[in-house]
C-alpha cells in the first residue's frame, strides 16, 4: 500500500500557481543611468519606461519574459521566476555587422591553420564556409556528430538526419526530398527550413542526393547563431556536412592540447579564495577577527538585531560558527533562524543546502532539497538535485523515482521537452546511477557506454539563476579554457535554462596532460547586490566502483576578479559537452 501511495505521488501531475508580482531594478550603460527604456512583459503586453535615474517598475508572473529596448542598445530578454523582485540591468552598445567586409588578422590565419592541422584528431572541429569553427569556443550550443556516431543502414541523408539532434524535425516529402527545421531558441521552431554547408558550398535544397556512408561529420548550427554567418539564408539554421572526399587531411598528424592551440596563457593575477571567499561585510570581517568563540558569540549577537533579517548574513554566521569554531551546537542554532527566514524561498535554500552537502550533512541537507521541490516542482534542477540527495543517504530506488516521474512528466507534455545542455546531464546522471546501483536496484547492470568512462568529471550548480560568471580550466603549462555563461556570450543557453528550470554544467576530463589544473571564476553579478553560491562535485574514477565524491562551496560575491576556486592534480584535459 505504501508503494502504490509513493507511486500516486510521483506520478500525479504538478499544479502550478503563479501569482502577479511587482519587478523592480534600474538599467544602466557602463555604470550611468539610462533613461526612457523600454520595459514591456510579452506576455501581457503592459508596458513602461525607466526615469531619470534609470529606475523602473513592472508587474509580471514566475515564466512571463521581460523585455528591455533602448535605441542604439542590444535589447535584453529575461524571464521572470518565482524569486524574481529585483532585475538590475546592464545595457551593451549595440554592434552592427558590415556586410560583405572581411578583415583577417595574422592571428586569425595562424589559429585556422593550427586548427587545418588539429582536424583529423579533435572531433570538436567542424569545416565550414567561413574556416574551421571549434564547438568549444562557439558562443552557443554546437552539436557535432562523427562517423562513430553515424552508423545507419539508411541510404537517404534525411532519413538518416532523424533523431540525431535534439530539436530537429525532419519533413520527407512525397518525392523523397526533405526538408529540416531546427530549434532557432526555447521551444520555438524556427519557420524557415535549414541549409546545407556541405564542404564550404552552401545548399538551400535538402541533399536527398548525399550518401551517408560518406560522411565524415555533421554539425548543427542554430538559426540565431548561423544568421551571423550565412545571413537570413541561415535564419532556419544550417546543417554542416564534412564528407571524407571533400575533407582536407594533412600529412602529419599531431595531438595539440586545446588551451595551447588557441594560444591562451593566464596572464595577470588570480586571487585564491581557498574554498571561500574573503568576508566582504563589516561583520563578517569582525567574526574572523574575533579572538576567541566568546567574542565571536557577542559579535554575532550585537549586529544580530541588525542583520538578522538578511539569510546571508546568517548563512555566513553559520559557517563561521560550524567550520572555523566548531560551535556546532550554537551554529544549528542559527541554522533555524534561517530556516524560519528562508524557507519559501528556494535561491537561499539552495544555497544553505550546498553548504551542508560541503559539510557532510546530508540528512540536513535532504530536507532543504525536499522543501526546493515542493516550491518548485517544474524545475528540473529540483529532480536532479533530490535525487542525488537519495543517493547520498544511500536510498538509489528513491533516486529512479524521481527520474521517472520527469520522464512521465516529459511525456505527458508538463514539462518542456529538450534543451542545450540539460538531456547530456541527465543522461550521464541516470547512467552513473545504474551503473554503480545496479545490484541495489535488483536490475542488471546496463552496458556501460565507453564515451563516458572518463576518470574525471566535474559538475558546477549555482543557487541564482540570474548570475553571470566565467570558469576558467587552466592547465599545468599555465594555458587555459574559459566557460563564459553571460547573456552576451551564451544567450541561448542561459533562456534554456530558465525555461527548462536548471543551474548546473559540467565538464568532463580525459587523460592527455599531467600535472596540477586550476579551476578559476569571474564573477559579474546576478542583478542584484546578493553574492551567489556555486558547488562544485568532483568525482575522480568516475563511472567505475571506485568513484569519489568530493563537494566544495563558493560565494562569489567581489565582480570582475579572477578568482582562483580550487587545484586538481590529474593527468587530463577539459572537454566540455
Amino acid at each position: 500500500m505504501r508503494l502504490s501511495v509513493l507511486l500516486f505521488v510521483l506520478l500525479c501531475p504538478a499544479i502550478l500557481t503563479y501569482g502577479q508580482k511587482s519587478i523592480s531594478g534600474r538599467i544602466t550603460h557602463e555604470g550611468s543611468a539610462l533613461k526612457n527604456v523600454s520595459i514591456q512583459n510579452l506576455a501581457s503586453r503592459v508596458s513602461t519606461a525607466s526615469d531619470q535615474k534609470g529606475m523602473y517598475q513592472i508587474s509580471a508572473r514566475p515564466k512571463e519574459e521581460l523585455q528591455f529596448t533602448y535605441m542604439g542598445m542590444d535589447t535584453v530578454s529575461i524571464i521572470v521566476e518565482d524569486v524574481t523582485n529585483i532585475l538590475n540591468i546592464n545595457m551593451q552598445m549595440q554592434v552592427e555587422a558590415l556586410d560583405e567586409v572581411e578583415v583577417v588578422s595574422e592571428v586569425g590565419k595562424n589559429k585556422q591553420r593550427i586548427m587545418e592541422q588539429q582536424y583529423p584528431t579533435n572531433e570538436n572541429l567542424i569545416r565550414t564556409a567561413f574556416g574551421i569553427i571549434d564547438k568549444e569556443t562557439f558562443a552557443g550550443r554546437l552539436p557535432i556528430l562523427t562517423s562513430k556516431d553515424m552508423i545507419s543502414n539508411h541510404y537517404h541523408f534525411g532519413m538518416f538526419l532523424m533523431g540525431k539532434f535534439a530539436g530537429l524535425n525532419v519533413v520527407i516529402n512525397p518525392d523523397y526530398t526533405f526538408d529540416v527545421y531546427s530549434r532557432s531558441m526555447g521551444s520555438i521552431m524556427a519557420k524557415k527550413p535549414a541549409i546545407y554547408d556541405i564542404d564550404g558550398q552552401i545548399f538551400t535544397e535538402g541533399p536527398s542526393w548525399l550518401d551517408p556512408s560518406t560522411v565524415e561529420r555533421v554539425a548543427l548550427m542554430p538559426g540565431i547563431m548561423a544568421t551571423s554567418r550565412y545571413g537570413s539564408i541561415g535564419a532556419g539554421g544550417v546543417v554542416v556536412v564534412n564528407t571524407k572526399n571533400g575533407t582536407y587531411k594533412p600529412k602529419e598528424k599531431e595531438n595539440y592540447d586545446q588551451a595551447l592551440l588557441r594560444n591562451n596563457y593566464v596572464k595577470g593575477s588570480v586571487v585564491s579564495i581557498d574554498g571561500k571567499e574573503a568576508p566582504t561585510s563589516t561583520y563578517g570581517e569582525k567574526l574572523w577577527n574575533s579572538g576567541s568563540l566568546q567574542e565571536a558569540k557577542l559579535t554575532y549577537e550585537q549586529h544580530g538585531n541588525a542583520f538578522k533579517s538578511h539569510p546571508y548574513f546568517l548563512l555566513e554566521a553559520y559557517r563561521y560558527f560550524y567550520e572555523e569554531r566548531n560551535a556546532k551546537d550554537y551554529a544549528d542554532g542559527i541554522l533555524n533562524d534561517f530556516m524560519n527566514m528562508s524557507q519559501d524561498n528556494p535561491v537561499y535554500l539552495k544555497a544553505m543546502a550546498y553548504v551542508l552537502d560541503a559539510q557532510g550533512r546530508a540528512e540536513t541537507a535532504h530536507d532543504l532539497y525536499k522543501r526546493i521541490y515542493t516550491l518548485r516542482p517544474d524545475y528540473a534542477q529540483s529532480f536532479i538535485d533530490m535525487a542525488n540527495s537519495y543517493r547520498d543517504l544511500n536510498r538509489p530506488e528513491s533516486a529512479v523515482s524521481l527520474y521517472a516521474r520527469h520522464s512521465y512528466l516529459l511525456d505527458e507534455g508538463m514539462l518542456p521537452k529538450d534543451s542545450l545542455d540539460l538531456a547530456d546531464i541527465m543522461k550521464r546522471e541516470m547512467n552513473n546511477l545504474f551503473t554503480l546501483e545496479s545490484s541495489s536496484l535488483k536490475i542488471k547492470q546496463r552496458k556501460s557506454n565507453p564515451d563516458e568512462a572518463y576518470a574525471t568529471r566535474l559538475v558546477f550548480e549555482w543557487n541564482d539563476s540570474e548570475a553571470e560568471f566565467d570558469l576558467q580550466f587552466v592547465n599545468p603549462n599555465n594555458q587555459f579554457f574559459n566557460w563564459r555563461h553571460t547573456m552576451e556570450e551564451m544567450p541561448e543557453r542561459i533562456r534554456s535554462e530558465k525555461e527548462q528550470g536548471y543551474s548546473m554544467a559540467d565538464f568532463i576530463l580525459d587523460d592527455e596532460l599531467p600535472g596540477i589544473w586550476k579551476v578559476n571564476a569571474t564573477y559579474h553579478g546576478n542583478k542584484q547586490v546578493t553574492p551567489t553560491f556555486v558547488k562544485a562535485i568532483i568525482y575522480r574514477n568516475y563511472g567505475s566502483k571506485l568513484q569519489s565524491k568530493e563537494t566544495k562551496v563558493f560565494q562569489l560575491g567581489t565582480r570582475d576578479v579572477n578568482q582562483q576556486l580550487f587545484t586538481l592534480n590529474i593527468s587530463t584535459r577539459v572537454v566540455h559537452n
